[in-house]
């Protein structure tokens, strides 16, 4: 059954995503995929919150962590975004998605374990 709930949680996870993906085209002024980077930033201080508040071994963490975060949060979207980003020619940017998506996604962790103990 578990294994049921995670996938089904990870479905939802990346149904927003995909929903998210959208601010990306409409805010192409910002220069930097603010979808991808706004998941991301999500998923970090949710998987913090959740470790703080679960401890990592629950039921409950494994469906909202590996499955709700882990359809999330994109690890390979945000790189390819980097690439693009390069390719383009868009220093600026792409070092500002990358120092914000690293930094204050580290923070959002923190963040998230200090609320969930």
């Amino acid at each position: 059954m578990s294994v049921l709930l995670i996938g089904g949680a990870a479905g939802l996870g990346a149904v927003v995503r995909y929903l998210a993906s959208w601010l990306n085209d409409w805010l192409k002024r910002y220069g930097f995929p603010v979808g991808t980077y706004l998941v991301n930033i999500v998923g970090s201080l949710l998987i913090g919150y959740l470790t703080g508040k679960f401890g990592g071994q629950s039921e409950a963490y494994k469906i909202a962590a590996t499955g709700f975060c882990g359809g999330l949060t994109t690890f390979s979207t945000f790189n390819f975004e980097l690439f693009e980003l390069l390719e383009k020619q868009e220093y600026k940017h792409f070092a500002c998605y990358f120092l914000f998506s690293y930094g204050v996604g580290f923070v959002a962790v923190v963040a998230g374990l200090m609320l969930g103990k």
